[in-house]
């Protein structure tokens, strides 16, 4: 059976999204199970579940793919738990597999 996949890129760290997207769409490639395969590219992973849920009647699954980045700030808290929380409320509401590529990372872990 094949299956209709859309991934979601957050672009705010291009070049972590792209490797991100890069791998993500070889492996459903690679696995052959997929009608198509389509990339939305959006600004955040904050906006991740709102495109999800725009686009949850018209797909069967959903890869989410992104990077927050720890600073000075609760802003990764707040931003991490929001995009994870909501993921997993429509992939249980829905009863939908959303695959979760979102990486977390303290600053000294990043190398830029």
């Amino acid at each position: 059976m094949k299956h209709k996949i859309l991934l979601l890129s957050a672009n705010y760290y291009k070049d972590i999204s792209r490797e991100l997207c890069v791998d993500a769409y070889k492996t459903l490639k690679d696995h052959g199970n997929t009608e198509y395969d389509e990339m939305t590219v959006i600004p955040g992973v904050f906006e991740i579940p709102v495109l999800i849920s725009r686009n949850i009647e018209k797909y069967d699954g959903f890869v989410a793919l992104g990077c927050v980045i720890k600073g000075e700030t609760p802003h990764f808290d707040l931003i991490s738990k929001a995009a994870i929380d909501g993921i997993m409320k429509l992939s249980i509401e829905y009863k939908k597999p959303i695959g979760n590529g979102i990486s977390t990372a303290g600053r000294d872990e990043y190398q830029a």
